[in-house]
């Protein structure tokens, strides 16, 4: 197993590395997007109402974004997915005793940041469908099998109905790579890990 420290950033400058990609997405999208993945991380469908008033946005403007990009109970009342979701995906997602998944493997690692709990992560190697786990806390990922696995994200510019399918085909676990951690905007940087 690997532990990985990571950079303890803020949201702001989570925001900032992913400007470029996050640009063109609707300002509502961006201040709904850390409200709905707290609120779903409690194992629970949201109503839209609650997050209108999370992100201090007007009911009819959250709705609109969240019937574009977000999944709906069978009801089409509440939120049950963004990104992180309770319909199952390949991308195990374990938090607050509950099992959700995420959409692609990627994003599941900046999740615990901005949720601020520890999660346990499995997610299928692209290259050949074993599975890769780790934990993920807020600051660090630790107990990676295989202890050579990589992670590549990529967030191209589309529009939120295409926003799923674009940003997970350019996301993916991969079983080994000399380590290298890459920013939108900034050189890349070499990744320590520690044997644990």
């Amino acid at each position: 197993m690997t532990d990985v420290k990571l950079p303890r950033i803020s949201l702001e400058e989570l925001i900032d590395s992913q400007e470029a990609q996050l640009k063109h997405l609707p300002e509502e999208f961006v201040r709904l997007f850390v409200p709905v993945v707290r609120e779903l991380a409690h194992g629970q469908p949201v109503q839209p109402e609650r997050l209108a008033t999370l992100a201090g946005l007007p009911l009819d403007k959250t709705t609109a974004v969240l019937r574009e990009a977000g999944e709906w109970d069978p009801g089409g009342t509440r939120v049950v997915g963004l990104m992180l979701t309770s319909i199952r995906t390949p991308h195990r997602f374990e938090v607050h005793g509950h099992t959700m998944w995420t959409w692609c493997s990627g994003e599941s690692l900046m999740f615990p940041m901005l949720i601020g709990a520890p999660a346990r992560i499995q997610s299928p190697c692209a290259a050949t469908g074993d599975p890769i786990r780790m934990k993920v806390t807020p600051t660090s990922v630790e107990q990676l099998q295989p202890a050579s696995a990589v992670v590549s994200v990529i967030l191209p510019k589309v529009g939120l109905a295409e926003l799923r399918q674009a940003a997970c085909a350019k996301s993916e676990l991969l079983p080994r790579r000399r380590g290298r951690l890459r920013v939108a905007g900034r050189p890349p940087q070499r990744a320590r890990a520690t044997r644990g």
